[in-house]
């Protein structure tokens, strides 16, 4: 009978790969991300309002952040998932009457909140359903897979976008909302870990996560907050190409099939993330990640169209790879018992810096041009690059020359073979 029950819960741990995948294709299943800008703007926003209305969305996820992370470690990381996907659902509901910037400001705040409740949770639930059946074996698995499904599904949905549009804006609108319902249906199929088994009654110390992220050495230090800064140097880009495109007059129908070129090429860097670090080393890496946002912007202010849509693959290049590699360090370095927390506290500083920073951008677009924005985005990106991810290199050095902490497995001075 124990090893019945054994196997039937090894299988639904088996169980959690595919299903975890699938609430990561759909949580992010967006037709209308290709078209959101010149959707906002068809309903009477500027552009500070657009900007404004992804401040909102990060102000929730800021306010939410921590406690939906504490939720997940405290109560399981299957009850913030089935919990966020319902929020997401109505929020997209809530799309079917949005039509001022008071609807649009309730559809990210609840996405928002959903947001907030699977980010995280779905990390460390992947994370250890893979300790659990013993599939870890130092490879970023868990968070390359993630987040290629991300993009692979941010793809299919910006080709689907532009064939939807072929028939009206309304349809787009409501397979969104179809599609924002899926991922409730998914999440309660989910298993809890059984790695996790007992945890759930264990006071979770709030000041031990702060401790180790900000305290436990350098290298965590400069991760945390290289995740928290350099993030925005690639994040404005996803808002700023619509209007450019739309500015230089691209057909909005190409919106979709540009926006699932680019999020194809992210998933890719994210899948050759590894294998990028151990061609160049971290010090490579580092630099490179940090000087395409700034060649991205460079691009866009100074050359012509078709060679600007080129350039701009620097951003999603950087984005795949950065994002795989910071995270997955963060999470190799963290516990399990308050894995969710941790995570949700790096996006808190993200989310917090974007809530300052997005609506002065916006404002200082509407104000002047495109040209001086992107200018202005390319001086910050460099700054912000130099501060977080010039220290993190330093730190990492420092380790390598001698036993004052230890280098994250996916934070390697020689490459990951090295």
């Amino acid at each position: 009978m124990t090893q019945w029950l054994r196997l039937d819960a090894w299988q639904g741990l088996q169980g959690n790969l595919p299903k975890s995948m699938l609430l990561a294709f759909f949580q992010v299943f967006l037709v209308i991300i290709p078209i959101i800008v010149p959707y906002f703007q068809q309903h009477g926003l500027t552009m500070q309002q657009v900007f404004l209305t992804q401040a909102w969305f990060g102000a929730v996820v800021v306010l939410m952040e921590i406690p939906s992370g504490v939720l997940a470690d405290r109560f399981g990381r299957k009850p913030a998932l089935v919990l966020g996907a319902l929020f997401l659902a109505c929020g997209h509901l809530s799309l079917l009457w949005a039509d001022s910037l008071t609807g649009f400001l309730i559809f990210e705040g609840l996405l928002g909140i959903g947001v907030s409740l699977i980010s995280g949770a779905d990390l460390a639930l992947l994370y250890d359903t893979e300790l659990a059946l013993n599939k870890v074996d130092g490879s970023p698995r868990a968070v390359a897979n993630l987040y290629s499904m991300h993009s692979a599904s941010e793809a299919i949905a910006a080709v689907a976008c532009s064939l939807l549009l072929l028939v009206s804006m309304h349809v787009v609108i409501v397979i969104q909302v179809i599609a924002g319902c899926l991922p409730m249906l998914i999440a309660i199929t989910l298993v809890e870990p059984g790695h996790r088994a007992g945890k759930e009654h264990e006071p979770l110390r709030f000041a031990e996560v702060l401790r180790h992220l900000l305290a436990n050495g350098s290298i965590m230090r400069w991760t945390v907050l290289s995740l928290s800064l350099w993030s925005l140097t690639t994040f404005f880009a996803v808002w700023i190409v619509q209007r450019y495109w739309f500015e230089n007059q691209v057909p909005l129908a190409m919106f979709g099939y540009l926006w699932a070129f680019y999020t194809a090429v992210a998933g890719l860097a994210g899948r050759w993330a590894a294998r990028t670090e151990s061609w160049l080393g971290v010090p490579g890496l580092l630099v490179l990640v940090g000087l395409l946002p700034v060649l991205g912007y460079v691009g866009l202010a100074t050359l012509p169209l078709l060679w600007a849509l080129a350039v701009s693959l620097a951003f999603f290049v950087a984005r795949g790879l950065g994002l795989v590699v910071l995270r997955d360090a963060l999470n190799r370095r963290t516990p399990s018992h308050f894995r969710a927390t941790a995570n949700s506290m790096a996006s808190f500083g993200f989310r917090a810096a974007f809530v300052v920073a997005g609506p002065l951008v916006g404002a200082f677009m509407d104000k002047t041009d495109m040209t001086s924005t992107l200018w202005l985005l390319a001086v910050g990106s460099m700054v912000v690059s130099a501060s977080v991810l010039l220290p993190l290199w330093r730190a990492i050095a420092r380790a390598e020359l001698g036993p004052v902490e230890s280098v994250p497995a996916t934070v390697n001075p020689k490459g990951r073979n090295g």
